[in-house]
């Protein structure tokens, strides 16, 4: 036999790298149709066997008594790949498809037709929330009908409460990525998920059974990472009720109030308004995003006064009977400070300084404790500074100390009043907890628990640093109820003593003060001689009313008479008033 020639040689090298090249382009397609397209060439019958896509989904978040506030709910992602359908089928598939998704689908039957005869395009998607009764029409096709059809599961994050609770919990995207809230703060937790299918694992059963009966309903979820919020969906609703009433009332053009355990910290109700819903979060304006209670500061006003007697109670500076001499006014580091309403009552007591709400008394005050002491104080009830929540994006408000290039020495005298500085909601409402807990600065929590496959995490009380003596907080919490008792009536609520004060303060506006636009306030604590609740309320740009003893602080007591009827809280051992 002859050697083959040159050019047989070139045909046998040519022959065997086409042959080995069809061969590789082969397993390369079988590796993409069992690796990577899977889902087109599975029967869609077996859809319900898909997994979810790898890391979309999220564990579930109720409130304290196990209402859901935040959980996955399935949709179906349905495309098709036109190189598995043969151009004889692209007509009718088209109209099948149609007519299962109807208005799911955005492209018409012949838009579809075409694009699938087309083949310019590896996948097109048809929806990506096609509801579960949409995926069992098109998975009870022949399969012959249904080749080239691919659906997978998709989780997509939803909010029963709506807008009730979208301050609090924030929102997640489609991609998905956690924005504002608990959402935000905790995504890592909650999305991050070892086992997508621990409730239908043997373990599950376990973990069932040890969580209290409450939290049962939900809980534990498909990942088994969970939370259990302080917050109380009722006590939430009867605070967003009475907040939305008293801004259409006194014509605010928005408010917040907050409800705390003053001893645990916990938030049972932080409401913001106007608010959103986050399940449609990408049709809302995104001004009223992120939550007013912890990311917009104001000046507090005559709140802060409380903090103020407080500061020089416990320095010996002063007792609720010493005497200070009320002036028409009071000049201090080149400014003229006034009171509400330009008069001066003469000499008064510093209790009567706080029921009247007086600036120049409270002032002279700050000026006795002086820059160092007055300041310190000011840094021990936690302003100027994160109370640390566990809520994403968090403000520190504003309070310039000595030996800041913008502080001056009028700051002193301002600040005792609350003016001139910028506080957070959380913060002031933080603040005065610490006086109706006997003075400890506990920080504020909105998680409960973290439930872990089961295991419930519960989170633990963090007292921050005192704030002021035992004795120091007892003399001021009397005070206060003699503020309500003997100056706001309108925050008293029959049965029940209250602590609490008003704060009617000005809108900073390009360094100066709006001439007739108010923000109103009240805080306080009931009952007070065992305080329960500690409870803020905040007013912007109220209308029909120049002062917060006829807005916010009836608000106050409107929202008491609810709670304390809700939350079972037995009356004060006085008798009722009218």
């Amino acid at each position: 036999m002859s050697l083959p020639t040159r050019t047989a040689h070139v045909r046998i090298v040519t022959v065997a790298v086409v042959l080995l090249t069809a061969f590789l382009v082969l397993v390369a397609q079988l590796v993409r149709w069992q690796l990577l397209d899977r889902k087109g060439l599975t029967p869609v019958a077996a859809a319900a066997d898909l997994a979810p896509l790898a890391g979309r989904q999220r564990g579930t978040i109720v409130d304290r008594t196990g209402e859901p506030l935040a959980m996955d709910i399935y949709r179906w992602e349905i495309w098709v790949q036109p190189s598995l359908v043969s151009p004889s089928r692209a007509d009718t598939l088209s109209l099948k498809l149609a007519q299962a998704l109807g208005p799911l689908l955005t492209m018409t039957p012949a838009e579809l037709a075409s694009a699938i005869a087309g083949r310019q395009a590896r996948f097109i998607t048809l929806t990506k929330y096609a509801p579960p009764e949409v995926a069992n029409a098109i998975a009870a096709w022949d399969e012959s009908e249904r080749y080239g059809v691919g659906m997978a599961a998709v989780p997509v994050r939803y909010y029963p409460q709506g807008p009730l609770t979208a301050h609090l919990i924030g929102f997640v995207n489609e991609m998905p990525q956690a924005y504002y809230g608990v959402e935000e703060k905790y995504t890592e937790y909650l999305r991050r998920a070892g086992d997508p299918f621990f409730q239908s694992s043997p373990s599950a059963r376990q973990a069932y059974d040890r969580l209290p009966p409450a939290w049962r309903r939900f809980l534990p979820s498909a990942v088994g990472q969970d939370l259990v919020l302080t917050v109380d969906r009722r006590v939430q609703y009867a605070t967003e009720q009475a907040l939305g009433e008293a801004i259409g009332r006194y014509g605010a053009t928005s408010g917040t109030a907050i409800v705390m355990d003053p001893y645990t910290g916990w938030i049972l109700a932080m409401v913001s308004l106007p608010s959103y819903d986050p399940n449609r979060y990408n049709t809302t304006n995104t001004a009223v995003l992120a939550d007013p209670a912890i990311s917009v500061p104001y000046e507090p006003g005559s709140v802060l006064k409380v903090v103020t007697m407080a500061a020089g109670i416990d320095a010996g500076l002063i007792t609720p009977d010493t005497i200070i001499t009320d002036t028409q006014t009071l000049e201090f580091g080149g400014r003229i400070i006034q009171n509400w309403d330009r008069s001066g009552l003469g000499p008064i007591t510093v209790r009567q300084a706080l029921i009247r709400s007086r600036n120049v008394p409270t002032a002279q005050v700050a000026i006795g404790l002086g820059e160092s002491l007055f300041y310190q104080y000011l840094s021990r009830f936690g302003f100027g500074q994160l109370t640390e929540v566990d809520l994403a994006n968090e403000v520190p408000g504003t309070l310039k100390r000595p030996g800041d290039p913008q502080w001056s020495r009028s700051d002193l005298a301002t600040n005792s009043f609350g003016q001139g500085l910028a506080a957070t909601p959380l913060q002031v409402v933080t603040a005065v907890a610490s006086i109706a807990n006997g003075g400890q600065l506990v920080r504020p929590r909105v998680v409960q628990a973290m439930v872990y496959r089961g295991q419930v995490i519960e989170q633990p009380r963090t007292v921050v640093r005192r704030t002021v003596k035992p004795e120091t907080a007892e003399t001021v919490r009397r005070m206060m109820v003699d503020v309500v008792e003997q100056g706001t009536r309108s925050a008293r609520v029959p049965g029940y003593t209250v602590a609490g004060k008003t704060g009617t303060a000005q809108i900073a506006i390009e360094g100066r003060y709006h001439p007739t636009q108010t923000i109103h306030s009240f805080v306080g604590f009931v009952p007070a001689e065992n305080p329960q609740l500690v409870i803020l309320v905040k007013l912007d740009k109220p209308r029909t009313h120049a002062w917060a003893e006829s807005t916010a602080a009836p608000t106050f007591a409107e929202l008491v008479r609810q709670l304390v009827y809700l939350l079972n809280i037995p009356p004060s051992q006085v008798a009722n008033r009218p």
